[in-house]
């Protein structure tokens, strides 16, 4: 990833820590940085001080990383020892630059390994809530040269779309999504469709939508996960009636957050509230695989999701994120306020439909519609 100016990553701080957290003189600032995002994470550590904060930095090496894993010690990468526990305890804010960097890497391994990489995370949150930590998780930190190639996109080009909609106030799209949400929040039915094939009828249960536009309210402090915002953000979801689904969703948007690698091509059939058919035209075996080892329920519509961010158009990890775009998820939703409580969660994205809201279009052509 070519080093960006000190002018970017400065204003990419000044915008996160100013209008995102909200960081206050004498407050720490944790920054958890791999090397390639080092530029980025200097630039956090000049506006905590200029914030009157104080800045630490834990350093992850990419390269010693994979080492350990493929020696055989994911067990011990995957579990910070008392140091990294206290600074997490002592933090104010915390922000995670991903890592590690090369998520080939990560999708070629065995599951049981990628689940020992990862075993902090139940504890993470636990101390970060018990802590009244607010953070961010940065996206800019998975543009590289090995993840452009994984993708299949230009680098570049990546990393302008990232950071443009990394800088976005927030409070721009506070009213599409304030507008979205109570269509979701008040609505009974759902409907979306697309020439593609896609014509899926889902239900609405009165529930909280929630928005996630990358910056941490004390609303967003109330969830499960809410004290972490992700960064760029821009969406609207809500858990749906578990029992009501019946149509057909057709993805034009991989799935690229997939633990196991990219989703692509993928098609959801639904009949009587249960999903009755999933294919793939490339990656299917990270959906069928974890999906054949989840409980009972796993076959239940989750969420639906409607973007916001115009700056986002299959931008990689990112997909669900565009203006317009339509998410439906399958699986565990009891995280977001629904009844499917277990560790099985998927999802595709659809761009360009048409979604509406007891029959009151709410996105057209891929566009939000309506006052």
């Amino acid at each position: 990833m070519p080093t960006p100016s000190v002018q970017d990553a400065d204003r990419l701080a000044r915008g996160v820590l100013r209008q995102r957290l909200h960081v206050r003189p004498k407050e720490t600032v944790t920054i958890e940085s791999y090397p390639a995002s080092l530029p980025w994470a200097a630039g956090f550590v000049r506006e905590s001080r200029r914030l009157g904060a104080r800045p630490l930095v834990i350093y992850e090496d990419e390269a010693s990383y994979w080492t350990g894993v493929d020696e055989g010690h994911a067990a011990i990468v995957g579990s910070p020892g008392a140091p990294e526990w206290a600074a997490l305890a002592a933090s104010d804010v915390y922000i995670y630059f991903w890592g590690p960097e090369d998520m080939g890497h990560r999708n070629r391994l065995p599951p049981r390994q990628r689940e020992q990489l990862t075993a902090f995370n139940s504890k993470w949150y636990d101390v970060a809530r018990k802590s009244g930590i607010r953070g961010a998780r940065m996206g800019i930190a998975r543009v590289t040269p090995s993840n452009a190639r994984l993708f299949g996109v230009p680098e570049a080009r990546w990393r302008d779309q990232v950071l443009t909609a990394s800088l976005r106030d927030p409070a721009q799209l506070r009213p599409l999504a304030r507008r979205i949400a109570r269509r979701m929040e008040d609505g009974r039915t759902v409907r979306i469709r697309h020439p593609n094939g896609t014509d899926l009828r889902l239900g609405l249960a009165s529930r909280r939508a929630i928005v996630t536009i990358g910056e941490v309210t004390a609303e967003d402090r109330k969830l499960r996960f809410g004290m972490m915002a992700s960064v760029p953000d821009g969406s609207v979801y809500v858990s749906v009636d578990e029992s009501t689904a019946d149509g057909t969703f057709v993805a034009n948007r991989p799935t690229t957050t997939a633990p196991a690698g990219p989703l692509v091509g993928g098609r959801f059939t639904f009949r009587e509230g249960r999903l009755t058919r999933a294919s793939f035209e490339r990656g299917g075996q990270a959906f069928r695989v974890p999906f054949r080892d989840a409980g009972r329920c796993r076959d239940r519509p989750a969420f639906l999701e409607v973007g916001l961010d115009p700056s986002l158009g299959g931008v990689p990890l990112l997909e669900e994120g565009e203006l317009g775009a339509v998410t439906v998820g399958v699986g565990a939703n009891a995280g977001f306020g629904g009844a499917t409580r277990g560790g099985f969660l998927a999802y595709l994205t659809l761009a360009g439909a048409e979604l509406t809201i007891d029959d009151r279009v709410v996105v057209r052509r891929g566009r939000p519609v309506g006052g």
